[in-house]
């Protein structure tokens, strides 16, 4: 019998050979999602605009981890925290790069932009320069620079209640800025800097480039090719622009003899020691200024639509800072309050989990092949963490639409400034975690607070008188998202605290 069966036993281990094999793709199948065109992949398919809630909507049908495509680059979109934990933060050692961008990245950033650099000596130099104006040890100290410009922006909106925007821009940056360069911002340079940082957030979008799909194209000439002469011109002005301002710095040291402190200042002090050329000063100040700006003016833009929207939360807020101060109208919340103040601390999280500033956060890239949860995750893989998704977790944040502060209110907690960025995902993750976390998370603090305690904030009104309820998803599309318009009125609570915010104001010592 047995000797029959001989015949038969390349024909078994072939079989055998098939289901295993079938049994390995099983194991190390790529991440589902819906099916690519041929060459473009999902060009078409993932929207230019607001594509964190088409990854959403993707999650659902396809589950937490999406497999998609550009071109013949091969994207994996993470919907859910714990994958990003795993992936992004405990094997960051393959996810610390960034995808190479051809526009922004080579030709507008010279390759020298912090947030786009690959995992390298280059990225380990930057950073390091970087952390040392961000050192949690140092950053007390910036908290004269925040209480000032808080009272600022409180002053701006009491005169000129009817440019929100402009104000919550220059409150800001103008934090970054005397901590960078070590002096006030124009309204000039307010402008020139939010011009440069929002063409780079556009451009560096995923998709925002054909070059950056078919790096081929970057072989045509420049005849052909009309988008290299407009980076380079987009970084020449970043350059002017940048490198103005560290040798208004270094001008200063040298002419005046005096001890300037400010990160450019530390830089050009180091700069033989960390090998840096005129470029690299000029954008690591650049690259200081941008990362500390745009996340926070997003957020206190969103805390003004969420106050109109769910107005018993500012009430609940405002009659927190009341208790604490004991009804006294002519004493202006400080950093020293915050035990004092947790649901106000709640509330800060709750804006940046209800509105993130980046839903779909800067892409990280897999240095090498990968398996996770039976996904193969290939080498060169663009990684998506969609914050979006992460903060609509109905598992973590019940009702995710709506804004609950009292969801992060614990018994017996006592908030503390470090405990504003955790419980949400705003900042990233791993060694790409946003390395100014703690400075905007205090500046967004310190803001809403002054804010809560001085302003009532209710609807604007349309030509008829109506009441005009602003619409969450009417907002910028991009790396990151703000609302589009600010439909809200600004009014002192009080004529006492109008009063004592313009005589702090009318005594500051600006120099």
């Amino acid at each position: 019998m047995a000797t029959s069966l001989l015949p038969l036993l390349p024909f078994f281990v072939f079989v055998l050979a098939v289901v295993l094999q079938s049994s390995k793709r099983t194991r190390t199948r790529r991440p589902p999602g819906p099916q690519p065109h041929p060459f473009i992949g999902h060009f078409f398919q993932i929207p230019r605009q607001k594509a964190w809630r088409y990854y959403e909507k993707l999650s659902g049908q396809y589950g937490p981890i999406l497999g998609l495509s550009l071109g013949f680059k091969d994207i994996v979109v993470l919907n859910d925290a714990n994958d990003a934990e795993e992936l992004l933060g405990r094997r960051s050692a393959n996810y610390s790069s960034r995808p190479p961008l051809i526009y922004a990245g080579k030709y507008q950033s010279n390759n020298k932009r912090l947030l786009l650099m690959m995992n390298d000596e280059n990225l380990k130099k930057q950073r390091n320069a970087f952390l040392q104006m961000l050192q949690p040890r140092v950053l007390g100290g910036y908290e004269p620079i925040q209480e000032t410009e808080s009272l600022i922006l409180l002053h701006s909106l009491l005169t000129n209640p009817s440019q929100p925007a402009f104000h919550t821009s220059r409150f800001s940056s103008a934090i970054v800025f005397a901590l960078t360069y070590g002096d006030r911002i124009s309204d000039d340079d307010i402008n020139g800097i939010m011009t440069i940082l929002f063409n780079f957030i556009r451009n560096a979008l995923p998709g925002a480039h054909l070059v950056d799909i078919f790096p081929v194209l970057d072989k045509l000439p420049d005849f052909l090719s009309p988008w290299r002469a407009e980076a380079l011109k987009n970084a020449r002005e970043e350059v002017k622009l940048f490198g103005r301002l560290v040798t208004d710095v270094k001008k200063k040291m040298e002419n005046l003899h005096i001890d300037i402190e400010c990160f450019a200042a530390r830089l050009w002090d180091q700069q033989a020691k960390l090998n840096l050329d005129f470029e690299d000063v000029a954008r690591i100040a650049g690259t200081s200024f941008g990362a500390g700006t745009d996340t926070t003016d997003a957020t206190v833009q969103w805390f003004l639509i969420a106050m109109v929207l769910y107005p018993h939360t500012l009430k609940k807020a405002q009659e927190e800072i009341d208790a604490a101060l004991g009804g006294d109208e002519e004493t202006i919340p400080s950093f020293s309050m915050i035990r004092q103040l947790p649901y106000c601390a709640a509330l800060v999280k709750e804006v940046f989990r209800w509105a993130p500033p980046a839903p779909a956060c800067f892409p990280h890239y897999s240095e090498a092949d990968d398996v996770y949860k039976g996904y193969v995750i290939k080498a060169n893989t663009t990684v998506i963490p969609c914050i979006w998704s992460m903060h609509r977790n109905e598992d973590e944040y019940p009702s995710p639409e709506q804004f609950l502060p009292e969801r992060f209110l614990r018994k017996d907690w006592v908030p503390t400034f470090e405990s504003l960025t955790e419980g949400h995902y705003t900042f990233g993750f791993g060694r790409r975690k946003c390395p100014a976390y703690n400075l905007a998370s205090k500046s967004v603090w310190i803001a809403l607070v002054r804010l809560i305690w001085a302003f009532d904030i209710i609807p604007a009104l349309d030509a008829n008188g109506v009441p005009i309820l602003p619409d969450p998803s009417d907002c910028t599309s991009g790396m990151s998202s703000r609302p589009v318009a600010l439909p809200v009125q600004i009014k002192p609570r009080s004529e006492k605290r109008a009063q004592l915010i313009k005589r702090l104001r009318d005594g500051l010592d600006l120099g």
